[in-house]
């Protein structure tokens, strides 16, 4: 769950890849450092973001880095990218997991060769060192000593660069100025495109390509998608995206108008939503959705706990929800579908993702990129498209008055104003959500967006079970925040007057920010959602933490 980024060619390489990895620190802020060469490669290592490493005045024109997320080792410099072999001859940065690095350090530890981090990449590093013969070939060997995920750049004390994938993106991209890397498209400029496919080896040596495991390489047009990076007026990402969410659904509009949608459910009444995290809570409004408006077989499955299913039905539709594509756990899943010759549909924001190329069928949020940690814009988006989708199969003449819905939702979102709720809530250590049917599912979503940005403890529940033992938490210092957007209020009320006879208070979002009457129930997750989205932030900043880069977490999850 990190990032990596690479240059070579006739630019200073430290200090593009010093740009490149910027736009890839939503996947892992920790620790980060960039190799460099010079008579060798030199090393650049710093905790925590890009801004504590030092500057390098020295002109290279070969360097790649990493900016990580911990999945080995605790976060200091000796388990901080890149890492070098003890032989000084490989330099290497990963993302990925190597699921046998234990074994395969015990017994080069038993040949007296020295580790002197704790970290998977450090075990790779010091294999190709001990590894015979010629350099290419113990490149070669890595795909059948290693188990798990990988890419990899290598380099090697020459100057060559090696890339190697398995299970993780990497991506190569040829411009006028040089030969650019990353593990994540979007952060690359204009020019040719190879993503590389899993097993692939590419060398990179005096600026010339090859792929030495004699895979063809397609190149395809590369348009620069990097203006996606800028604030603008905002302060953080996640601000600016929140308020990206209007067009961003009338982008996702116009693109689902234009796909066959009826074609691809018209052999399937069952099915399976699969997610994590943000996803999941999409997947449980598709799936209320399904069963209940269109009367289909639906259920919902973290990922997680699905890849543990000893069997996947040929007969249902498996929807895999990911806003990257790139999720481990669903890459898992994905894998068994296939396996099991089962047919999966993908929704996602990426397009040239690892599931999407696995998937039978793909639906796009065109949300553009999402760099905050906390998915805002692309969880409406995702919204949007299961409640178009049921229109749609319920009405084959359905259409929606696109610049109405989005003039009502701006309309919305400029009169969320959340000062006095922040002041209330800032200093609370738990919070508890209730609700009822759907509402609770908003609410399951609220209470991450509380829990990953604001760091309070959040417990979201149906209403009418708080009394069913939660209601021994309620005093005077609790804070209950309610949502109620169906009609019906007597059962909320009863709640309400048992929690303000212990003392504690209760908040209706839903009076505060009264959502217009006019906006079809299908389509209230997305109005409900928001004010929780606007709040998290706003808590966040009044607190005084940075919501785009919440502690112990990173953006797209490419580690089980």
């Amino acid at each position: 769950m990190c990032g990596i980024y690479g240059y070579i060619g006739k630019l200073n390489a430290y200090e593009k890849v010093l740009e490149g990895l910027k736009l890839l620190q939503y996947r892992g802020y920790d620790s980060c450092g960039i190799a460099y060469y010079g008579n060798g490669f030199q090393i650049n290592k710093a905790i925590g973001t890009l801004d504590n490493l030092e500057k390098v005045d020295k002109e290279t024109k070969i360097a790649f880095g990493h900016t990580r997320w911990a999945t080995n080792g605790a976060v200091n410099i000796n388990n901080t990218h890149p890492h070098v072999s003890f032989d000084k001859a490989f330099t290497i940065v990963h993302n990925g997991i190597i699921k046998n690095a234990d074994s395969i350090k015990d017994s080069l530890i038993k040949q007296d060769i020295a580790f002197y981090s704790d970290t998977d990449t450090e075990v790779i590093a010091n294999l190709l060192a001990y590894l015979p013969g010629k350099i290419d070939n113990r490149v070669k060997q890595l795909f059948n000593i290693l188990e798990g995920s990988y890419s990899l750049i290598i380099g090697y004390k020459n100057g060559d660069i090696y890339l190697v994938k398995k299970f993780s993106p990497l991506n190569l991209l040829q411009a006028e100025d040089g030969i650019y890397i990353s593990s994540d498209i979007s952060s690359l400029k204009q020019g040719e495109l190879y993503t590389m496919q899993d097993n692939d080896i590419i060398k990179i040596s005096k600026n010339s390509i090859s792929n030495i495991t004699n895979h063809q390489m397609n190149f395809v047009k590369h348009e620069n998608s990097i203006k996606a990076y800028t604030l603008g007026k905002f302060k953080h990402y996640m601000q600016k995206e929140i308020y990206e969410t209007p067009i961003s659904i009338e982008n996702t509009y116009y693109y689902l108008k234009n796909q066959k949608i009826r074609k691809i459910f018209k052999h399937y009444n069952k099915f399976t939503f699969i997610g994590c995290g943000t996803a999941y809570h999409s997947c449980l409004v598709g799936e209320r959705l399904f069963r209940e408006k269109l009367k289909y077989e639906a259920n919902s499955e973290l990922a997680s706990n699905y890849e543990l299913n000893k069997s996947i039905s040929r007969h249902h539709l498996h929807i895999i929800v990911s806003q990257s594509g790139e999720t481990a756990d669903c890459i898992k899943v994905a894998e068994k579908i296939r396996a099991c010759h089962g047919k999966l549909l993908l929704i996602t924001n990426e397009p040239t993702s690892t599931i999407a190329r696995m998937a039978d069928y793909l639906i796009l949020t065109k949300a553009n990129k999402e760099l905050a940690v906390a998915s805002t814009k692309t969880y409406c988006c995702q919204l949007f498209v299961f409640a178009y989708i049921c229109h749609v199969l319920k009405d084959k003449n359905y259409d929606i008055n696109i610049c109405q819905f989005t003039k009502i939702l701006n309309d919305y979102m400029t009169n969320i104003k959340v000062t006095s709720l922040v002041e209330k809530l800032q200093s609370s250590d738990k919070m508890i959500l209730i609700g009822r049917d759907i509402d609770y599912i908003s609410l399951l979503e609220a209470s991450l967006k509380i829990r990953e940005i604001d760091y309070i403890y959040t417990i979201p529940m149906y209403s009418g079970e708080l009394k069913h033992g939660t209601l021994s938490l309620i005093d005077e210092n609790s804070n209950i925040l309610a949502l109620n957007t169906s009609d019906d209020i007597d059962k909320l009320e009863v709640v309400k007057n048992e929690i303000e006879s212990r003392g504690g208070s209760v908040i209706f979002i839903d009076k505060l920010y009264r959502i217009d009457k006019s906006i079809d129930e299908y389509y209230k997750p997305i109005f409900s959602i928001i004010p929780f989205q606007i709040l998290s932030y706003e808590i966040a900043i009044s607190k005084g933490y940075n919501p785009d880069m919440p502690k112990n977490l990173a953006k797209s999850v490419t580690v089980e």
